[in-house]
């Protein structure tokens, strides 16, 4: 939540604070239920004195708009709607997780065959790949790189060079709260966990609460590697299919009524490979259906920084008011993916016990690669290339949606972030025709068949990435892709 103080203002601190975050409230920007920020996080955020912000919280809950809770859990929320939310109104608040011991089982899906050998072949072949999402290598922000690696081995410093928190160190957990303030998600360094990827946050999570025969949720499209990690645990996997505002909430709701599953995997930012972004009303139910049946949720906000619209609906962590969701998040996309350095967040019990799993494999985590990210978000360069990054991939998918929207016959939806486009193919095609006969020109797509575990609902579809290519392959990669089609159909 940003709030932005004029200190020559005529209008007194406190107003101006009252202002801003009623005008968030009253344009929607912040949600019922949204917990706000505490007395003591704004004063440090803002520094001004307590009894600014305590005044300016009078007001709006004065006006009806806000109210503060003296029960578990406390703090101030706001209240959209008088009528639906009573001051001090006590929700479930039952633990939402624990963590479970159990011998793995070994289960692979077959997709990940296809999906793993398309996705090698973008960086390893000379192919055109519209199939793996990769880091382009124009978007690498080398300067700001040869700056910080010159200052660390010109320096005295050994943080670099020396061992760090199974945790992660505190310098990059602090800079994370710093960068989650900006996304309305108010947490401290010790609730922020360090991991390598979004892969093995989710297969040390699974890890924790699921066990054999266990039931697990995942929305439907999904890349065959989520679905791997939670098939190793000996769990079921259950799909609920994906729509343009996200998932089916009716579906889910009937699949928790009937299965009680054990967690829930959730994308709602620019889903991967549909880029569908879930409504706010549907989060809102999730995180009810979630609560009522004591469900864990783990979302994957890995591409929020790939936002064209400038639209930022509220994350299911900064809506959820009882602990029930888990945050990840990765940087090998938009720092440089030799880094491999990304974060969870989640409540203190589940941090304890992902630190003692991170602890039976691995002593302490890379120091190098999270002092190189702190530095960059400290000097300022995370949100400017944030920002480079943003204009470069809007005018790739732009490029990209142009050029296929000359070839007849396809369908797709303008994404408003990501970096894939979801495309229905002509009806008298398939998905892995059209990818095989691709790929003998050197064309690599990737099948829509490969996120689908059950069935073949993704034989109309293809996904295609425009993150590595250049505009010239662009051009080129459609020209051919339009060719092909053309002698499918005859």
């Amino acid at each position: 939540m940003e709030i932005q103080l004029k200190k020559n203002s005529t209008t007194p601190l406190y107003k101006q604070i009252r202002n801003t975050i009623r005008s968030q409230i009253l344009s929607g920007q912040l949600s019922d239920g949204f917990k706000l920020p505490s007395e003591r996080q704004l004063v440090e955020k803002l520094g001004v004195h307590r009894n600014t912000v305590k005044k300016a919280y009078e007001m709006l809950i004065h006006e009806g708009l806000v109210y503060a809770s003296v029960k578990a859990p406390r703090g101030y929320f706001v209240r959209n709607s008088p009528s639906e939310v009573k001051p001090d109104g006590k929700p479930d608040t039952r633990k939402a997780f624990s963590s479970l011991d159990k011998n793995f089982n070994y289960h692979f899906l077959g997709t990940q065959n296809t999906f793993q050998r398309l996705y090698n072949s973008s960086y390893l072949s000379d192919s055109i790949s519209f199939a793996g999402v990769l880091v382009n290598k124009e978007t690498l922000p080398l300067p700001y790189l040869h700056e910080i690696m010159d200052e660390i081995t010109s320096g005295d410093d050994l943080e670099p060079f020396w061992f760090c928190d199974p945790q992660g160190t505190e310098r990059m957990r602090a800079c994370l709260a710093s960068l989650l303030f900006g996304r309305k998600i108010y947490v401290q360094p010790q609730n922020i966990q360090i991991i390598t990827e979004t892969y093995e946050a989710l297969s040390n999570i699974a890890f924790m609460y699921l066990k054999e025969g266990d039931f697990a949720i995942v929305e439907e499209p999904v890349m065959p590697a989520i679905v791997n990690i939670l098939l190793h645990t000996g769990a079921h996997v259950l799909f609920v299919p994906v729509e343009k505002d996200g998932i089916q909430i009716e579906i889910l709701e009937n699949l928790v009524e009937r299965y009680r599953p054990k967690l829930i995997y959730s994308m709602p930012n620019f889903h991967n490979p549909s880029a569908a972004v879930m409504s706010l009303e549907k989060r809102k139910r999730l995180l009810q259906c979630a609560l009522s049946h004591n469900i864990p949720i783990v979302e994957d906000d890995s591409l929020f920084d790939f936002n064209y619209s400038g639209i930022t609906l509220p994350s299911l962590y900064s809506m959820d008011r009882t602990n029930s969701v888990i945050y990840i998040d990765s940087f090998n996309l938009s720092f440089f993916p030799g880094a491999r350095v990304g974060y969870i967040v989640a409540p203190d019990n589940v941090i304890k016990t992902y630190r003692r799993i991170v602890n039976k494999d691995q002593m302490f985590l890379n120091s190098l690669s999270q002092y190189m990210w702190a530095r960059f978000f400290e000097k300022g360069y995370y949100e400017k290339h944030r920002q480079f990054l943003i204009d470069f991939y809007r005018k790739k998918r732009d490029l990209m949606c142009s050029a296929l929207s000359c070839i007849p016959g396809l369908s797709f939806s303008v994404p408003d972030g990501g970096l894939v486009i979801w495309i229905r193919l002509p009806e008298y095609t398939n998905d892995r025709q059209i990818a095989a006969a691709a790929e003998r020109t050197g064309l690599l797509l990737m099948p829509g068949n490969t996120f689908f575990a059950e069935g073949s609902h993704g034989e109309s579809y293809i996904r295609v990435s425009y993150s590595s290519v250049t505009d010239e392959e662009i051009a080129e990669g459609c020209r051919r892709m339009a060719e092909v089609l053309n002698s499918c159909r005859i």
